[in-house]
């Protein structure tokens, strides 16, 4: 059962129910507007909500399977939210798309997503150690046969406090000699203001048939503000994973780790730090 607080919070902080945007040229193949009751969990014909205590990173929190740590908000949001126990014990939230999706040969695809965070420029230990993100991974990292970042990864929206209220799009990707490459750079880092919903998004685009003239672009409200092409990669094999393979979307609030370091006795528990999404969209050219 919500408390009277909780619903007095959902009710200030609600934002109008966001439609899925047309874009011009695109259609839309996958969406999710969550629309739904209040505390309802997500739709499982599209998402599977993960159930485990990742050990990769360094993560302190066990993502569950219920809808204490990700459900609707009853206006057209879903929520994650990190929570924490008496006992200090953090739990957290995280989904991924059930369908994955590939750029059409010769055409462009974009990965949209409507989201809030926290502002975390504005009191740095009430956020200390929350991650949240919208990303992507190729979809054979689903298999035992491509281990991470072999089979490719999309970092369009991945904030730590320390970042303040910036983002860094970055890819990730292997090199042949199995070295791990981490590609962003200064040109990577954009500015958005906390405490606000901002569409974030990646387009990547084939049109070109020139395979080193094509990009992978990240915009933040409609502008783009970093791309990648495959000239920039320089590697036909590797710009394959990263540009002609599939995707499937992941959303999660990740709490701790090497990353953005630990949370502290001041990080909040709950709404006020969770990642809100007004929807998910993904286009393709017409």
């Amino acid at each position: 059962m919500f408390k009277l607080s909780t619903l007095l919070l959902l009710a200030t902080a609600a934002a109008v129910h966001a439609a899925i945007p047309s874009l011009s040229g695109y259609s839309v193949v996958w969406s999710d507007d969550f629309n739904g009751a209040q505390g309802t969990g997500v739709d499982t014909s599209k998402w599977v909500q993960i159930a485990k205590h990742p050990t990769d990173n360094g993560e302190l929190e066990t993502y569950t399977a219920g809808t204490g740590n990700v459900h609707l908000s009853g206006d057209g949001q879903l929520y994650i939210i990190p929570t924490k126990d008496s006992s200090g014990n953090w739990d957290s939230g995280r989904i991924e798309s059930n369908a994955e999706f590939t750029a059409p040969t010769g055409g462009a695809m974009i990965f949209q997503a409507e989201l809030w965070v926290p502002d975390f420029a504005g009191d740095p230990a009430t956020t200390l150690g929350l991650w949240p993100a919208f990303w992507a991974l190729g979809n054979r990292q689903r298999s035992s046969d491509c281990p991470w970042p072999k089979c490719g990864e999309w970092d369009i929206f991945e904030t730590i406090p320390s970042l303040e209220n910036n983002n860094v799009a970055t890819l990730h990707y292997q090199l042949e000699d199995g070295t791990d490459v981490t590609l962003n750079g200064p040109g990577a880092k954009v500015a958005y203001s906390g405490n606000a919903y901002h569409t974030w998004a990646i387009k990547v685009d084939l049109r070109n048939s020139d395979w080193t003239q094509q990009t992978i672009s990240f915009w933040l409200d409609g502008t783009n503000y970093h791309s990648v092409s495959g000239a920039d990669i320089n590697d036909q094999d590797i710009w394959s994973t990263l540009a002609w393979s599939d995707y499937y979307i992941i959303l999660n609030v990740a709490v701790g780790g090497g990353y953005p370091g630990n949370p502290g006795s001041q990080t909040v528990s709950g709404y006020a730090s969770s990642m809100r999404v007004e929807y998910v969209a993904v286009y393709q050219t017409d």
